[in-house]
């Protein structure tokens, strides 16, 4: 019984940090010059690159 306690309060220390750093990560703010980071790529043609212009207009390369 002893080993059970133990290990569901390190699982639950474990999901404690990861919210924690979770939270204070979100509220950090961006770098100045990384606002915004848009990839111009060209050179892909890779239809499921999420930096390829017609990804999401439903066009087929």
């Amino acid at each position: 019984m002893n080993r059970v306690l133990l290990a569901i309060l390190f699982f639950g220390a474990m999901v404690a940090v990861y919210i924690i750093l979770f939270l204070l990560n979100r509220k950090t703010p961006l770098p100045e010059g990384c606002e915004n980071l848009k990839a111009d790529c060209d050179a892909c043609h890779d239809i499921h690159c999420i930096n390829n212009p017609g990804h999401g207009t439903g066009s087929k390369a």
